[in-house]
């Protein structure tokens, strides 16, 4: 279990320092900073066995944690000083909303998944939909620099659109 800890420690230490005091650091103490963090940990901790294996999914992950652990501590804090009267409304009105939190989670790992699918094309295929999609280019344009023709560019991205929308249904992502 040590193990489990430093690792967490030493490479997410200072970013969940970063992100707890973000949150929370106008308004919490400092031991509400640090049982803050080390609260993170320790649910981190717990789900040691089921976090993500790649680094980006797991420092997503992490963030949500932190950000989430940090919205509870706020909005516990908050509803104490409330009670108490020494809650300013500045104070209560910057209260982070938890479905943001997630909804911007969500997003990032759909864009993830998204990325995943563009490169698992292979090419000219990838290369077609990253012309297309990231830079505006028009198929004259992208058939011209990949060397093939305007019609098998079409042809391509059509084909590329409809394998990446199979990759995110399969992968639990609901397609509009």
């Amino acid at each position: 279990m040590t193990d489990k800890i430093e690792f967490l420690v030493e490479n997410f230490g200072s970013y969940v320092k970063a992100v707890v005091i973000s949150k929370i650091g106008s308004i919490a103490s400092r031991e509400d900073v640090e049982d803050c963090i080390s609260d993170v940990f320790c649910e981190l901790c717990k789900s040691y066995d089921k976090l993500p294996d790649s680094a980006d999914e797991l420092k997503f992950f992490v963030a949500a944690v932190a950000k989430r652990r940090a919205v509870d501590y706020f909005r516990r804090i908050s509803h104490h000083d409330k009670n108490s009267g020494n809650i300013s409304e500045e104070q209560f009105n910057t209260i982070p909303d938890k479905s943001g939190i997630e909804e911007q989670f969500e997003r990032k790992m759909l864009g993830n998944a998204l990325w995943d699918a563009v490169k698992a094309l292979g090419e000219p295929d990838s290369a077609i939909i990253v012309y297309r999609c990231f830079y505006q280019k028009k198929a004259r344009e992208i058939a011209k620099i990949l060397g093939i023709s305007t019609a098998a560019v079409h042809k391509r991205a059509q084909r590329s659109m409809k394998k990446i929308r199979e990759i995110l249904i399969s992968q639990g992502y609901d397609t509009y």
